[in-house]
């Protein structure tokens, strides 16, 4: 009988040592993804879906973020561990598991800030800038355009593709 008191005291106590603020509500800020879309190379101004993209990482665990998707924008993460991303844009317009692959290296200065207690830190990313490695004019990719530098939110794109 005393164990029980025992265990309703324990549960007690960590109820009531719970506030409001241990818990990270939905509303929170969070770390923003990179928004990528992809326009037309002959005409800038027209939104050009990729088929069949895939995305992954270029690090040794090689994470796949993007998978054999038809899209004409995505958003992705960027390394919060490091000033630099990374990945391969594999275009495939066969059924194979072969495709075109272009790498983009985006560099980036990280800003941490704290929230709360619950939710941690986030990172914003300022100084934005991407590279297109040429592979002897086989890139599928033709252009990288840089259209915000700092990285907050998600509500507009940071990068344009053209392809």
């Amino acid at each position: 009988m005393h164990k029980f008191f025992l265990y309703i005291l324990v549960f007690s106590t960590i109820l009531v040592g719970c506030t409001s603020d241990d818990i990270c509500s939905e509303g929170s800020a969070t770390t923003p993804l990179l928004i990528i879309t992809f326009k037309d190379f002959t005409n800038p101004e027209l939104a050009k879906q990729v088929s069949s993209l895939t995305v992954k990482t270029a690090d040794e665990s090689a994470i796949t973020l993007i998978n054999r998707v038809t899209t004409d924008s995505i958003a992705i993460p960027l390394n919060n561990n490091s000033n630099s991303t990374q990945l391969y844009f594999i275009k495939n317009d066969s059924d194979d598991n072969t495709g075109n692959i272009d790498t983009l290296t985006f560099t980036y200065e990280r800003q941490d800030i704290y929230v709360n207690r619950a939710c941690g830190f986030i990172a914003n990313y300022t100084n934005l800038q991407g590279n297109l490695e040429t592979e002897n004019n086989t890139n599928w990719i033709q252009q990288i355009s840089i259209l915000k530098t700092t990285i907050e939110d998600e509500t507009s794109a940071h990068i344009t593709i053209l392809h």
